[in-house]
């Protein structure tokens, strides 16, 4: 072999090493560039998982309040429901007994009234003093016998 033909293989050959090493060192760098932009993505999307999760505990914490505040709203529309019923039934019974007793008063049956002779007394002048001795009364409905009937003659 000629030796510059040696010399320019020689030189060729050094060329592609020297090619070689040149683009293995470029890939290098960009394979170490593309893992430092990863690990900043990584370490960017934990920060972001870790804000969701405290916004998902804050949202579940809503919730529970808001879960336990319409149980006890819930109680006590409950309770409520059934005082009104309570006071339904009983408005019905006073209803009734006051019909009834209007009944009695159209019907004539008013005489038979347990305060019908306290009245009669009243009305012929007696006090409260009477009444409560005569009649076993208490002094209130004694005086309230009165107050509602002896004005009248």
């Amino acid at each position: 072999m000629n030796p510059p033909l040696a010399n320019t293989l020689t030189n060729v050959s050094n060329d592609f090493v020297l090619i070689g090493f040149s683009i293995t060192a470029i890939a290098l760098i960009a394979t170490l560039f593309t893992l430092l932009w990863l690990i900043r993505l990584v370490l960017q999307l934990k920060r972001d998982c870790a804000n969701l999760i405290e916004i998902v505990d804050g949202n579940k914490n809503d919730i529970y309040g808001l879960c336990s505040a319409a149980l006890t709203v819930n109680e006590n529309t409950a309770t409520s429901h059934e005082e009104l019923h309570d006071l339904k039934q009983q408005l019905a019974s006073i209803v009734e007994k006051m019909s009834d007793l209007q009944n009695e008063i159209q019907q004539g049956d008013f005489v038979n009234s347990p305060y019908n002779v306290d009245i009669r007394k009243i009305r012929d002048g007696a006090s409260v003093e009477e009444l409560m001795k005569q009649s076993d009364l208490s002094y209130d409905e004694a005086a309230l016998l009165i107050r509602l009937h002896g004005g009248k003659a």
